[in-house]
């Protein structure tokens, strides 16, 4: 990988890190706000794979979680295209077997 290439590889994971990230935060920060607004200080009932009964506060705190959870799961699959693009099998494979044991984790964990 040339040095150009790399450097515009970190800058693009860089981002992707921050985005998620931010947008997580933004999320987070909007349920909180959105909780103390309403007044309603108790703390969500929440199960796992359910958002079912939670108010709109803690769905939005709830999907900022998600957003922050996944984020590294989108970097493996940016690397993955960009690995793609420059022919370097040995880290696609890599990167498609990190992405089967998240998938197979998740499907496997919430059956």
């Amino acid at each position: 990988m040339a040095d150009h290439s790399k450097a515009r590889t970190n800058v693009l994971i860089r981002r992707v890190l921050q985005g998620g990230l931010g947008a997580a935060s933004l999320l987070m920060a909007a349920g909180v706000v959105s909780k103390l607004v309403s007044g309603d200080g108790s703390a969500p009932a929440f199960r796992p794979g359910s958002l079912s009964g939670l108010s709109l506060a803690d769905r939005v705190t709830a999907g900022g979680v998600l957003v922050l959870a996944a984020t590294p799961a989108v970097r493996v699959v940016v690397l993955l295209v960009v690995w793609a693009r420059e022919g370097d099998w040995r880290f696609v494979g890599a990167a498609l077997a990190v992405m089967l044991t998240l998938t197979l984790s998740i499907v496997l964990a919430s059956g």
